[in-house]
């Protein structure tokens, strides 16, 4: 059921992220704001919902998978985040925009597939970390022994 929670709340902000992404492109005349803007505030909720469901699923697989698997994953994720990263900074450059000033250009930058899959990514390796590094403690049974 956490798998298809995760990727039910996975696809609403990947799509959501798509629609963003057009909407910055998009110019309204009349108006003097973005489109862009103001579904990002519709979309902040969801983009919280998924990143917990995503640690929240990588944190049970690594919990009740096998030695050798959690470190596949985490390995796995850390070369997708690195994979992503580089993506993301490669889009940046050719943009020729500053992270820290939200515009036009910016906007696409921060709503592309690529950032989707570098905070997914950070947030699936976090869950997993923290879950191979603090397991799941046995529940001790308090029933009387007969």
């Amino acid at each position: 059921m956490i798998r298809l929670s995760w990727l039910i709340s996975l696809a609403i902000t990947f799509f959501g992220f798509l629609i963003v992404n057009q909407l910055f492109e998009t110019e309204v005349s009349g108006t003097t704001g973005n489109l862009g803007f103001i579904c990002i505030i519709f979309l902040f909720p969801f983009i919280l919902l998924s990143l917990f469901t995503t640690f929240r699923y990588f944190l049970t697989v690594v919990r009740i998978g096998k030695n050798r698997g959690k470190w596949l994953v985490i390995y796995g994720g850390l070369l997708l985040t690195a994979f992503f990263l580089y993506l993301f900074m490669d889009m940046k450059n050719s943009i020729g925009a500053s992270l820290f000033e939200i515009s036009e250009e910016t906007g696409q930058l921060y709503f592309d597939v690529y950032t989707f899959g570098l905070i997914h990514s950070i947030s699936g390796v976090l869950g997993a970390l923290y879950g191979s590094f603090n397991p799941k403690t046995q529940e001790i049974d308090e029933r009387p022994s007969k």
